[in-house]
């Protein structure tokens, strides 16, 4: 999907007569329903007129020209594509990144991020590499057409005394494999382009590119199944497999008949619904199916992205399939499905123009074969919505087949489905007290957030994974001066960072992700991580704080707004129902052991009295 798209010859006519930026911008507000702000205009104005000056005569006809397009499944978009014939006779497409800047900034001697008006960016020529790569990985005209791709990068405003740390030796590696040109190079663009795809006998390959579809490359499945192979997670028992061969058969039933088909797969924590969609994701990729792994929460994404390394692109956010093509993949596994959005806007998207689809229908639409992984009870936020009921509603509006099944088998928490039931007992999910199960999950109420400390330490000495985890009853903070991070939860004397946000004006790899590395690494630790850093993972043992947002009053869960900080939940009509979903959610992390430091005293009287029964 792209915003324009025509010859170099059409570009160059355009781009010099002036209508090109206002009519990318009415196919901007076309595909997304928002008007493009005055600094994108602008930004399209300048700098694709600077490129088309940059751009050889010769051949304009032949050479197919790209602007703004989409990556599949992914909220970027690439400013510019040319497809041509290189000057050694294969036809090449160059990408293209544009930028206004006029200076940019090195840190210190370490930095490979720049720092351009107060903003961290990564280096031009890596973001073109980077989408290079993408497109290399997923993309069909290139992961499996082979059509060689040369990444390039214009700061059209910028000098060479501007350039010069853009151009230090720390990247001389990234600009042989992605150059960089300045308002001082434009010669020298011209002769890339022309050397790149100069030679015409591009249009086809435009077309392939403009209608491709998203099929990873040999080298990505490869490694989504090698990752699976050796790693004895992933593994299919019991009813798993009954759900697995329900969603496999959906597949195979493509070969006979275009019809839609959704399949929902229920299951509360720890009953292996990741499992399922990792193991179809890459048997469905191994069998030549398009297939992407979507799920409603980064934090996960995340992590998954770098256990997959070199993988990443088939592991999607849901607000990423708002533009797919339609029916472009042969199967979507939306996991953790119960944080399906009412609908992919976000706060920058002006009140007007909101709610243009249900999230639902997007995820329906983006696949052919659509298999959705849900617990009831587990959406935390007010926009979250992801409910049996829902998917029903939404499949039987679209007259797509739907499949239901339910997982009872518990894999986390040593294998206890009754400390689960009791979990759900405690916090009013289900009448009935469960049968007895203290000898089989260790569960115990601390006394002091220094017990919890002890929880880790014992846990780390026996080569276990162990996190604390936490109520947001607490302030957030931004990190202070240096990168600390400030103590924001608080108990008495003992005080600990939550985890470590993510940076807003840096771009993150999934394996220094913030969220990764508090889940995985040894800093996580020292970090307590909240309902949203912890939804989606597992460890050995976990402690959880149990503040003052959720509280037994004489008969009744009453949730309180005053001790809350996640303000989206404190204004909600709903809050509490999503704050026992949260706690819920944080007690059923620990496949070993979970240990409970309650700060309201009535309630923790109410923890001890539910754990007497056993």
């Amino acid at each position: 999907m792209e915003l324009w798209a025509g010859t170099l010859a059409d570009f160059r006519t355009a781009a010099f007569g002036g209508a090109l930026a206002s009519t990318i911008g009415d196919a901007f507000f076309r595909q997304h329903n928002i008007h493009a702000s005055d600094a994108e205009l602008r930004s399209w104005e300048h700098s694709l007129h600077a490129l088309a000056s940059a751009t050889p005569r010769r051949n304009g006809h032949g050479i197919g020209v790209v602007v703004e397009f989409h990556l599949p499944y992914s909220g970027q978009r690439i400013d510019v594509l040319m497809s041509g014939e290189s000057a050694d006779g294969n036809v090449t497409t160059s990408v293209i990144e544009l930028k206004q800047w006029a200076q940019a900034s090195l840190e210190d001697e370490f930095a490979l991020n720049l720092m351009v008006d107060g903003i961290e960016h990564i280096h031009p020529s890596q973001q073109a590499l980077d989408y290079a790569e993408f497109l290399a990985a997923v993309h069909e005209a290139f992961s499996v057409g082979k059509v060689p791709l040369r990444p390039c990068s214009l700061c059209h405003n910028m000098s060479s005394f501007g350039a010069l740390s853009l151009r230090d030796d720390r990247f001389s590696n990234l600009l042989a494999r992605s150059p960089l040109f300045g308002a001082d190079d434009m010669t020298n663009l011209g002769e890339f382009i022309a050397e790149t795809v100069g030679g015409g006998n591009g249009l086809e390959v435009q077309e392939r590119i403009r209608r491709g579809r998203f099929k990873p490359s040999p080298k990505v499945i490869e490694t989504v199944a090698a990752v699976v192979q050796g790693d004895d997670r992933w593994r299919l028992l019991e009813n798993q497999r009954k759900a697995y061969n329900a969603i496999w058969a959906c597949l195979q039933r493509l070969a006979v008949t275009e019809s839609s088909s959704a399949v929902l797969v229920r299951g509360a924590p720890g009953t292996g619904k990741s499992v399922i969609a990792v193991q179809l994701l890459a048997d469905a990729l191994k069998a030549g199916f398009s297939a992407a792994h979507s799920t409603g929460g980064k934090a996960f994404t995340t992590t998954l992205r770098s256990q997959f390394k070199g993988a990443h692109h088939v592991f999607i956010w849901n607000m990423s399939v708002r533009n797919a093509p339609y029916k472009g993949l042969d199967l979507l596994l939306v996991d953790e499905a119960h944080r399906v959005r009412e609908s992919s806007d976000t706060r920058y998207t002006p009140k007007g123009q909101r709610n243009r689809k249900p999230q639902v229908d997007e995820l329906l639409d983006a696949a052919k074969v659509t298999a959705f992984f849900l617990d009831e009870n587990q959406f935390v936020r007010p926009d979250e919505e992801g409910e049996s009921h829902l998917i029903r509603e939404a499949t039987g509006r679209k007259r797509i087949t739907l499949k239901e099944y339910d997982l009872a088998t518990q894999f986390r928490c040593a294998g206890c489905l009754e400390y689960l039931e009791w979990v759900d007992w405690l916090l009013g999910f289900r009448r009935a007290p469960p049968g007895a199960w203290r000898d089989r999950y260790r569960f115990d109420v601390a006394g002091s957030p220094e017990d919890l400390d002890l929880l880790v330490d014992d846990a780390t000495g026996s080569a276990e994974s162990a996190r604390i985890v936490a109520g947001f009853c607490w302030k957030w903070s931004d990190p202070l001066p240096g990168g600390v991070l400030a103590n924001d939860v608080v108990v008495g004397e003992w005080s600990r960072p939550w985890n470590r946000k993510r940076d807003p004006k840096k771009q993150y790899k999934p394996e220094n992700d913030p969220y990764t590395l508090w889940a995985t690494t040894e800093a996580g630790r020292e970090e307590i991580g909240c309902i949203y850093s912890a939804q989606g993972f597992e460890f050995d043992r976990v402690g959880v704080i149990w503040g003052s947002d959720l509280v037994w009053r004489t008969d009744r869960w009453v949730a309180q707004a005053r001790f809350s900080f996640d303000t989206p939940v404190k204004r909600s009509s709903r809050m509490l129902d999503l704050v026992r979903n949260a706690y819920r959610v944080l007690l059923t992390r620990g496949m070993r052991q979970t240990s409970v430091l309650c700060l309201d005293e009535e309630t923790r009287q109410r923890i001890v009295s539910c754990l007497g029964q056993w």
